[in-house]
């Protein structure tokens, strides 16, 4: 028996042993980045758990710190406007926006039936997102605030880095899409125009940065565009992707067809023209003609009707399926999620009123509302898309228990009674002020109110460990799965 010279016996591989798997540095397999956007949106959401429960604390508990870096008159600042600002950047661009681009990320190649374009360098976009946005919030304690809104009052290269990262994810979107985007369904072009708009918004802001930078603004101008933004940011990006995954989500939890298709695109219609107008309504100076505030009011006062179409339609769609609103899954959460769209609307419309928001406006009534939007509509509609995908991106078989009903009832539970006690406090703030009660009653009179608040806060951020201990226990207590009957939890085709 002759062996070859050029083989080395030891190199060869035994039979019985499998070749290893060889991983690339950058994932690209299907689905990596909704898998990875999901889970950086879950951390996301226990850290701004953890803030919302500080900045909270804050309003009862005063506390002011700082400590001098010795260099550029930096120093570490902590006080309750810098750590309200961390808390809401938190919730929206790391919880709610994470979330929005997994949900993008699993419904267009499924609507499309075309692969995700640029997979791999949709994971480099969610790095230079997170890492953009880590670094921009803990700028908040160090660099001035200015006369910004929460949403923009990081520095102009944070904003740049968070516009690279939306970039990417919207580019994707654009190429897996484009070909079928006019027939296809309503929550491609609900994802679409709120991905557009993300992408624009953070530019504008970058830009007035720039622009304030090199040869300064009036605070008045920055701060107009900075209100106005944020404004935009909430109409446009979060409820239009609500929109998306509510209409994606709930004929997929009820295994029927969307009850009116025109209804649909009415309710999309609606919304696309109302959702920017609204942000007039916050440009609240003498400078601005009362006509621009009043079309600006009465748009956020219309949007109700967007909402009422959707809660409609997919009401009806459920019809005959009232069983899933029993249970914890994708219908259940979406459900929570509309109520939460028509009293968020109804309670934006009230706000715009011009009376109601002299007397609320400096009140906690706006925080109330911020935590049923952010931590009510906006996160319910995550949850029921999270519940909907990660089992079929990850092939598992999960059938829902104690974490998620833990996820549902504490999130739910915590965010309508939070919202509720300083909607409250708002209203008795507003009545005190109004009868010039001295600021040290005031305090006391609320304390109450917002003790109230921080410990049913509590539960949301058990909520989030909830959600990050159901990723968990899916991934690895979940039996594997191929294929499975109609009705089962998931299915490898991720239909």
């Amino acid at each position: 028996m002759t062996v070859n010279p050029r083989v080395n016996p030891k190199k060869l591989r035994p039979y019985d042993e499998p070749p290893k798997r060889r991983r690339t540095l950058i994932p690209s397999a299907p689905d990596s980045s909704a898998i990875g956007f999901i889970v950086v949106a879950a951390l996301w959401l226990v850290l701004s758990g953890a803030l919302g429960l500080l900045a909270l604390g804050l309003r009862f508990i005063p506390f002011e710190f700082s400590f001098g870096l010795g260099i550029f008159n930096l120093a570490f600042q902590i006080d309750p406007r810098r750590v309200d600002y961390a808390f809401v950047n938190a919730a929206v661009y790391g919880w709610l926006s994470n979330a929005g681009f997994a949900a993008i990320c699993f419904m267009a190649p499924r609507l499309t039936g075309r692969r995700l374009a640029l997979e791999p360098l949709v994971l480099l976009g969610l790095l230079a997102w997170n890492s953009a946005l880590l670094a921009g919030i803990a700028s908040l304690y160090f660099l001035d605030l200015g006369p910004h809104a929460p949403l923009t009052a990081m520095h102009w290269l944070f904003d740049g880095g968070l516009a690279a990262g939306a970039f990417i994810v919207t580019l994707s979107l654009v190429l897996t899409s484009l070909s079928s985007l006019m027939s296809s369904y309503v929550s491609l072009w609900f994802a679409g125009i709120a991905a557009l708009s993300l992408l624009g918004l953070l530019s504008a802001n970058a830009l007035v940065g720039v622009i304030d930078w090199i040869i300064g603004l009036d605070d008045v101008i920055e701060g107009l565009a900075s209100v106005a933004i944020q404004r935009a940011t909430t109409t446009l990006w979060l409820l239009g992707m609500a929109y998306a995954v509510l209409h994606y989500v709930v004929p997929r939890a009820v295994l029927q067809p969307l009850a009116s298709r025109g209804v649909a695109i009415l309710t999309f219609l609606t919304w696309l023209v109302l959702a920017p107008a609204s942000a007039l309504a916050v440009l609240v100076d003498d400078s601005v003609p009362y006509l621009i505030t009043s079309l600006g009011a009465a748009a956020t006062i219309a949007l109700f009707v967007p909402a009422a179409l959707a809660f409609g339609n997919l009401a009806m769609t459920m019809s005959g399926r009232w069983s899933v609103l029993f249970g914890t899954g994708a219908g259940a959460l979406a459900a929570v999620s509309l109520v939460f769209l028509l009293a968020t609307s109804l309670l934006e419309a009230i706000g715009a009123l011009g009376d109601v928001n002299l007397y609320l406006g400096p009140t906690d009534w706006g925080t109330g509302v911020f935590i049923w939007s952010a931590f009510g509509l906006f996160t319910f509609a995550a949850f029921a898309l999270a519940d909907h995908a990660v089992p079929r991106m990850l092939k598992r078989a999960w059938v829902e228990g104690m974490p998620s009903a833990a996820q549902l009832w504490l999130t739910f539970g915590g965010a309508t009674i939070a919202g509720l006690a300083l909607m409250g406090s708002g209203l008795a703030e507003g009545s005190l002020l109004a009868t010039q009660t001295p600021p040290d009653e005031v305090r006391a009179a609320l304390l109450v109110y917002r003790v109230i608040a921080f410990g049913a806060f509590g539960l949301v951020a058990l909520g989030g460990l909830a959600m990050l201990t159901n990723l968990f226990m899916i991934y690895t207590t979940s039996e594997p799965v191929e294929y499975v009957l109609p009705g089962q939890p998931a299915t490898a085709a991720g239909h």
